[in-house]
């Protein structure tokens, strides 16, 4: 059985089974596969199973997806990112493509972290989630 919060290896991808591995392989990888697909609860990703995930992770690594900051600007590549510290440092991390191979490193500061994590799910769903919704309240 793959562990959750611990790295991830191509073994443990392929015995993905419960909708909490799942998820954590699509915010990890930003893929699943169409059999993991339609082991999803409707094919959907639900808000709360995020949302509770999400949660878990960054309180016990304090970044989510992985359990350190990726790096920034060139060497990082585009990804979104949650920081999360029990003092107060909630933060929105975005390294993005400002010009042809040129990423340049964003933050934004939020004030809880059901904000940030409301926050990190819309950008997500934007980028598009490797083609699956998110179902909001569900």
């Amino acid at each position: 059985m793959p562990v959750i919060f611990g790295v991830i290896t191509m073994n443990d991808l392929n015995e993905i089974k419960t909708e909490k591995e799942l998820l954590h392989k699509l915010f990890t990888t930003e893929h699943l596969n169409v059999s993991e697909r339609k082991s999803l609860p409707n094919g959907v990703v639900r808000e709360s199973s995020a949302r509770e995930l999400i949660s878990a992770h960054v309180k016990e690594h304090g970044w989510f997806p992985g359990v350190k900051q990726k790096p920034v600007g060139n060497s990082g590549g585009e990804y979104f990112q949650i920081e999360y510290k029990e003092k107060g440092n909630i933060v929105f991390h975005h390294n993005y493509e400002s010009s042809y191979l040129k990423f340049e490193h964003h933050t934004n500061k939020l004030n809880s972290l059901n904000e940030l994590i409301t926050f990190y799910l819309k950008e997500k769903e934007k980028e598009g989630l490797d083609g699956l919704k998110i179902e909001w309240g569900a």
